[in-house]
């Protein structure tokens, strides 16, 4: 995020920059490739003597230093908030840019690691000799965040606030599940950028971009007019800012393309069989292990087991839930909704920090597994050592209390966070027959074969409450 100084000086900046004509900078397009593709080129070379260059540069305020961009990103970022891809298709190009100058390659650009291929990390960020690898990273397989939702024909808004907005989906997945599998400093927005995979999973990010617009169907930006692209692009002082207008020609008018711009889609990615399924058939709902009444909060904790959590409703309670499931929702608004779950004090354990896992929360999820709708009709959300560090930041942030977040909205809470899901929608898309009950599920999904065991997670207080009917 960015403060009020910084702000007020990118936008005077920018204002004096005029709107450019939408043609290519050059008569011809760099193109960026799949990470398989350009680790077989001689560019790959180019691109670790880069990023080793700038790993040993001492001088933190320079763009030839790593540490440079992890804290551009860290202080400027927006995440949970409008603007999210603008905002890294142009740190992502200004960096590309400093590879190509640092390396003194001017063919050198920056690919993507296309995970629905080859969801396991490419073995050249494995190798402990290289500039690529970290120690830290708890996880290595993307599998179970490999989710379709973004590309639904259903979903063709761009815009964060509306309804099926491919903007505020395809962060939440797969962007921050990626984030959690791998765990270590990709984690942690604070630190994310220090792992080189970072780059390379926010190329492929901004690919899947490129290829939601390109597939039509009705997919649409707002207007180049429209007031939502009047957001910021700060990349600190080292780095000039960019135009603020994305339109659909933008990766043209930029000088660069990638070689595949087509949606993923289960009938065409190499993913397992059996992860396909996993992302569309219900999953089955786990042991219940505690119970609360409607409204009361209760301590959780969350280690390697999923859990359920009963959530007991009087008549009183039901016929007032059963009141607002017949309320229409707001025409384009970004509030909690009028049922919500509720997570107060969220804390990462020692543990938990380490990353290389998410669980998956779900509502009223059927007895058997693959039962009744596709999972995502019962899914609230995700919670992960990634979306909880973004909920401490804007905790920590002053004025930040109101704003939506990836999974709900972040808000100072003691010393934890805050983290809110939206519940109405999911009980008007699986319409219970009976609210005797709600039952809340956490699905843990890991990153590694051999996951860690222990409590990742504590929260102080958890609760399901609705407003009052009318």
């Amino acid at each position: 995020m960015i403060s009020r100084r910084r702000f007020l000086q990118s936008t005077v900046s920018l204002a004096l920059v005029p709107l450019l004509p939408r043609v290519a900078l050059s008569a011809s397009l760099s193109v960026r490739p799949s990470w398989q593709v350009f680790c077989l080129t001689p560019q790959f070379q180019s691109f670790c003597n880069a990023v080793a260059a700038m790993k040993v540069n001492k001088d933190d305020t320079n763009p030839n230093n790593w540490a440079y961009w992890v804290e551009t990103h860290r202080a400027n970022c927006p995440h949970g908030v409008s603007y999210f891809l603008s905002w890294h298709r142009g740190f992502i190009y200004r960096f590309e840019a400093k590879l190509r100058e640092i390396s003194g390659d001017p063919s050198l650009v920056l690919p993507y690691w296309n995970y629905y291929d080859a969801p396991n990390i490419p073995p050249e960020f494995l190798d402990p000799s290289s500039p690529l690898y970290r120690s830290d990273r708890a996880g290595t397989d993307v599998t179970g965040a490999l989710s379709y939702d973004a590309f639904a024909d259903t979903v063709i808004r761009f815009q964060r606030g509306k309804t099926h907005a491919f903007e505020t989906i395809v962060e939440s997945r797969p962007h921050n599940l990626v984030h959690n599998l791998i765990g270590g400093a990709m984690g942690s927005i604070r630190i994310s950028p220090r792992d080189p995979v970072f780059w390379v999973h926010h190329a492929n990010i901004d690919r899947l971009w490129v290829a939601w617009l390109k597939a039509g169907g009705g997919r649409k930006e707002p207007l180049t007019t429209n007031t939502y692209w009047s957001g910021n692009n700060y990349y600190g002082a080292g780095v000039d800012g960019m135009p603020r207008v994305w339109t659909a020609d933008t990766t043209t008018y930029l000088g660069y393309q990638y070689d595949n711009e087509t949606m993923p889609s289960q009938s065409t990615t190499s993913v397992m069989a059996a992860s396909a399924l996993a992302t569309s058939a219900a999953p089955q709902r786990p042991a219940t292990r505690v119970s609360v009444p409607f409204g009361t909060s209760r301590p959780l904790s969350l280690d390697e087991q999923s859990m359920n959590v009963d959530v007991a409703l009087s008549a009183t309670d039901a016929a007032r839930v059963r009141s607002l499931m017949l309320r229409p929702a707001a025409a384009g608004s970004t509030d909690n909704g009028p049922v919500r779950v509720v997570l107060d004090g969220v804390h990462l354990t020692g543990l938990g920090q380490k990353g290389g896992y998410f669980y998956n929360v779900y509502l009223n999820l059927p007895a058997q597994g693959g039962a009744g709708k596709a999972a995502g009709a019962y899914l609230l959300g995700s919670v992960g050592a990634f979306e909880i560090s973004v909920a401490q930041m804007k905790a920590g942030m002053k004025g930040m209390q109101g704003m939506q977040g990836m999974a709900g909205s972040a808000a100072s809470q003691g010393h934890g966070a805050r983290l809110i899901f939206p519940a109405t929608d999911v009980l008007q898309r699986i319409w219970p027959d009976s609210l005797d009950k709600l039952t809340v599920s956490f699905v843990r999904v890991d990153g590694s074969k051999h996951p860690t065991k222990g409590v990742v997670v504590r929260v102080d207080g958890f609760r399901v409450e609705a407003d009052p009917s009318l």
